[in-house]
């Protein structure tokens, strides 16, 4: 029996993206965000803070992806679906009405996250052609399969949501940046060293780097000491632009995780769009720059590329691997071929 030494990114990176829901499946509206009665217990649910620069929808229970001058916190509590329960020695099943995966039990406004200054949190920034349920339903997926002891926070930037809004995306992340450093810093405050993790996803990792980028401009090593480890899935950042911000942030707690794919379909459309200038998402270990930041212990790049995709654009690789974590046969064979060198006792 192998022994138990999963590093902590590799714990939390594992359970946060491996399990990630991807956006481009079934879409649901946002009537989706109105609470439900009724909900039995036995569904497994998460409790998630979220923060957010989108508008209020003026007709709808949701967020629309109009731009707001202010962060908006709240607090849901997410149940998901089980089709069937084991208790009591029998099986059982609720249906409600529609066909959502997960249900809302509880939504409340706060009008601050003080109280979140002492806890561990994981913040995940979610990437192009996202709403917000989307992303709430994906970080709540992750927090009840993944069992976080970590408070799951939601950061969910004013993105289109559409497969036509990539431009558009750009200048709404951007336009994010000051709030997402903003929202770091309250969590930072009078917080644990290394209490926070950071998980941006494609266009969300960029957005990531520009608020270490700008902490780190603005003399704030003091919040930049209370983050513990950043890891970036299929970062959808030019490379040289990548260097310059790792550069620029310096060497953190520990060194940026990169979960890149050489094949991600989804980040050499991205490539061309930007004059075939290629993304760091997309090379492997043997790019110059990534050797060069790897040996100053600034990056660790895990490539995934010869774990079989569940997509056709490869962008969500990473998913794969979840079956592989709760398949005890696959382990030997899909881990060491993503690079992880992790191994774990079988059940």
């Amino acid at each position: 029996m192998a022994p138990n030494h999963y590093r902590p990114w590799q714990r939390l990176a594992l359970v946060w993206l491996l399990l990630g829901v991807a956006a481009c499946s079934a879409r649901p509206h946002d009537r989706v965000l109105v609470p439900q009665p009724g909900i039995p217990d036995w569904y497994p649910s998460a409790t998630i803070v979220t923060a957010t620069d989108r508008q209020r929808s003026a007709a709808s229970p949701g967020y629309s992806s109009k731009r707001s001058p202010k962060l908006r916190f709240e607090r849901f509590t997410v149940a998901m679906v089980a089709i069937r329960n084991e208790r009591h020695g029998q099986r059982q099943s609720v249906t409600f009405a529609g066909s959502e995966k997960y249900l809302v039990k509880d939504r409340k406004g706060l009008s601050d996250i003080d109280a979140l200054q002492h806890r561990k949190t994981v913040v995940y920034v979610h990437g192009y052609n996202y709403t917000f349920q989307e992303s709430l339903f994906q970080i709540s997926k992750v927090a009840i399969e993944g069992k976080l002891k970590e408070t799951p926070v939601l950061f969910s930037w004013p993105s289109e949501g559409t497969v036509t809004g990539y431009i558009a995306d750009k200048d709404a992340a951007l336009y994010a940046r000051d709030d997402l450093t903003n929202l770091l810093i309250r969590l930072g405050k009078n917080g644990k060293k290394g209490g926070i993790t950071l998980f941006g996803h494609s266009t969300g990792a960029w957005l990531v780097l520009e608020a270490l980028r700008q902490l780190k401009l603005t003399n704030r090593d003091d919040v930049l000491g209370r983050i513990g480890q950043v890891v970036l899935a299929a970062p959808d950042i030019e490379i040289d632009l990548f260097g310059r911000q790792v550069r620029t942030i310096g060497r953190l707690a520990q060194p940026i995780i990169l979960l890149n794919a050489k094949d991600d379909r989804a980040l050499a459309l991205s490539s061309r769009l930007a004059g075939s200038r290629p993304r760091i998402g997309a090379v492997d270990r043997q790019n110059a720059t990534v050797k060069e930041l790897a040996a100053e212990g600034m990056i660790e790049v895990i490539d995934l590329s010869r774990l079989p995709a569940p997509d056709q654009a490869r962008h969500r690789r990473f998913v794969r691997l979840a079956q592989a974590l709760s398949m005890p046969g696959e382990r030997t064979d899909l881990l060491p071929q993503a690079g992880l060198r992790l191994t774990q006792p079988s059940p």
